[in-house]
């Protein structure tokens, strides 16, 4: 059973992260919107990972490269906004969440379902 605790810390740390990625970090060569899809905290709260996705014209490697140069301003406003006793140091990582689930439609989609379905022989008795 997962703490409860810790899951309001990664859910606080969320929004925390993801208000100041949109709002407060300017880089301009990232033409990407970036969102934070979910923070994993360690329970000793000194690391946490963070998976972010992107949509734009930037490379998402470039944009991951980006936001882990800019990991220390992002930690100083983080612990600003969020008041933990330890500020975690943050590990920035792609989710492919989106990519791989839209790779499992596409093979589903192109799936042919057979309408002919052999029915069992009826045996008269």
């Amino acid at each position: 059973m997962k703490n409860i605790r810790l899951e309001r810390i990664n859910s606080e740390i969320e929004k925390a992260l993801n208000h100041i990625i949109q709002t407060e970090l300017r880089d301009p060569q990232i033409d990407a919107i970036i969102s934070v899809t979910q923070v994993q905290i360690t329970p000793d709260l000194a690391n946490a990972n963070v998976y972010i996705s992107c949509v734009g014209k930037t490379e998402k490697a470039e944009v991951l490269a980006r936001i882990k140069g800019a990991a220390g301003f992002i930690r100083g406003k983080l612990a600003k906004a969020v008041k933990l006793r330890i500020t975690p140091r943050l590990e920035f990582r792609l989710d492919n969440s989106v990519e791989y689930s839209q790779k499992i439609e596409n093979i589903l989609n192109t799936i042919t379902y057979s309408t002919n379905v052999e029915q069992p022989e009826d045996k008269d008795d």
